[in-house]
């Protein structure tokens, strides 16, 4: 069994966070090249280039979580915190809009997408569920997953917010 090294797999990480910031495509042996090891090494860590991407985005997704909790928390009335849980979101979904434009076609990885769905949902729903205490929205225990469908949605576009708000309005009140 290969010697796994944390601060090996920090540097695959931080190269391919250069990677993508210059051309939203990674290679594991761009990576190995950068990190001046063998391929082989970084397949120790990661079990494919998806495995690595996952861990490289991991980061900006948990202080995506923070922002749109927090953000909602810190808004004035339910729209306006639904409304900051979707921008924080679209941050994220456009920050890696080309990277996953660059695996659409790839059938595991859309297979993947799809078997996390629920786990993105889960996580927009907790800030959707505090809005839904903090303000006192009536509606059954599904309204947070519900929210967190539209605020996924939403978040795809610039405008997206905007093409949705009078049907959240509604539900909202």
């Amino acid at each position: 069994m290969p010697k796994i090294i944390p601060e090996l797999k920090e540097r695959f990480i931080s190269a391919a966070k250069r990677r993508l910031s210059e051309s939203n495509d990674v290679t594991i042996r761009q990576v190995a090249q950068d990190c001046e090891t063998a391929v082989g090494t970084v397949y120790n860590y990661f079990p494919s280039k998806e495995a690595l991407l996952a861990e490289v985005m991991m980061e900006d997704w948990l202080i995506c979580g923070e922002h749109m909790r927090s953000d909602a928390m810190n808004a004035a009335n339910p729209l306006d915190a639904v409304r900051a849980t979707t921008m924080a979101l679209r941050g994220f979904t456009a920050k890696y809009a080309a990277l996953w434009r660059n695996y659409a076609g790839a059938r595991d990885s859309m297979e993947t997408l799809n078997s996390r769905h629920h786990l993105i949902i889960k996580e927009i729903a907790l800030a959707a569920a505090q809005t839904i205490e903090r303000f006192d929205v009536s509606g059954d225990a599904y309204l947070p997953e519900v929210l967190a469908e539209l605020i996924l949605y939403a978040s795809r576009t610039d405008d997206g917010f905007e093409r949705i708000a009078n049907a959240l309005e509604k539900i909202l009140k």
